[in-house]
């Protein structure tokens, strides 16, 4: 069975049980809400309006699954979380909640997914971080993102977890994020992992850490202190889909609800801890030895501002760095497609595998065949 086919298998029968054990509780970065049928849940993932899920918005779904945000029995929801809907290719391994560091008693955990063949040269790493607000989400959907790319045989995995807001605020976040970081890098020998080829990786809160691991190698007060401390949390490049950068920007993330997913971040109202917002806004720290960016972001974007992305593109090309925005033309808030995927693995091959292909920032129109998962 392809894993195309039995992604949308997976899918199905989530739906199908979905209509069965209605209402169904679902927060997508909102309160929750109570959804009677399994039309008021189309009608919540179906963003382009036309009565049926697709690729996408599928996806959406099954992330909102994994994260615990849509009420599942607890069979299909741990099948989900075991792959992200998706087959686990017979050439890859999986090793998961490995730990990489402690908060205090609690460990903190990433999966490793690894080709099962052995290389004679170490492979770059591509690392995923999760969105879903920060108070939200499950390093389990992110390794679904990178199972094509160690499927090739060209690439290491990893998919992190971190603190939630409801457990710690900012800047535990990003602590976390740089110590799994050090981690992989100091045990780069042990997973045939090349040390100085790290890629990242994420979407929504998952792009503002990523754009803040780009953007904040040199700066110490992020850092935190496990992990291995005494390695270097400096990536090789990133990869952000629809990540916040300016916290105190003009239009604000969520649309200005509040208590925003922002304030809780912070573990307070922004107008509140504004120097604390700046200190955990991105394009604060953009300077000229940050490393190429691929920046991907919906225009029609109602949850993070598509003005996010131009201003921290703005800000890099005046700092002098290697940066690449691409506007999804009346996408939200959401990322995918056949020519997205093909944009982020050229991105990903230049900056980690030194290969001679074009990244185009040509716009892509929302909509455009998608590439099944």
């Amino acid at each position: 069975m392809t894993t195309f086919i039995k992604s949308l298998l997976l899918t199905a029968l989530a739906i199908a049980a979905i209509a069965i054990i209605s209402p169904v509780a679902l927060a997508d970065d909102e309160p929750p809400h109570e959804y009677s049928s399994r039309e008021e849940l189309t009608k919540k993932f179906d963003e382009n309006g036309d009565g049926r899920l697709d690729g996408d918005e599928r996806r959406r779904l099954r992330d909102g699954i994994i994260k615990g945000d849509v009420a599942m029995p607890p069979a299909i929801r741990d099948r989900f979380r075991q792959d992200g809907g998706q087959e686990t290719p017979e050439n890859v391994t999986i090793h998961r909640d490995v730990v990489y560091g402690d908060a205090g008693e609690r460990p903190l955990m990433l999966d490793l997914v690894l080709p099962k063949e052995s290389s004679e040269q170490p492979r770059p790493l591509i690392v995923f971080i999760h969105g879903g607000g920060w108070r939200g989400g499950d390093k389990a959907g992110g390794v679904g993102r990178v199972l094509p790319f160690v499927a090739s045989g060209n690439y290491a995995g990893a998919s992190i977890g971190y603190r939630l807001s409801g457990e710690a605020t900012w800047p535990a976040q990003i602590h976390d994020c740089k110590a799994a970081i050090r981690w992989l890098r100091a045990n780069a020998e042990k997973y045939s992992i090349d040390p100085d080829r790290i890629g990242v990786w994420g979407s929504s809160a998952g792009g503002h850490l990523v754009n803040m691991l780009g953007c904040s190698g040199d700066v110490a007060e992020l850092e935190g202190d496990c992990g291995s401390p005494d390695r270097s949390s400096r990536v090789t490049c990133v990869v952000s889909f629809c990540g916040p950068s300016d916290f105190l920007a003009r239009k604000p993330v969520e649309g200005g609800r509040r208590p925003s997913a922002v304030d809780m971040l912070l573990g307070g109202a922004i107008e509140d801890n504004q120097e604390l917002a700046r200190r955990a806004s991105p394009v604060t720290y953009v300077s000229k030895d940050d490393p190429p960016f691929l920046l991907v972001h919906g225009d029609a974007d109602g949850t993070v501002p598509f003005e996010h992305a131009e201003l921290l593109s703005e800000a890099q090309r005046k700092a002098g760095v290697d940066t690449t925005l691409v506007r999804i033309r009346g996408g939200g808030h959401g990322i995918g497609g056949q020519e997205v995927h093909k944009r982020v693995a050229a991105f990903f091959d230049n900056h980690l595998r030194d290969q001679d292909v074009e990244v185009s920032d040509e716009p892509i129109e929302y909509g455009q065949p998608k590439r099944g998962r």
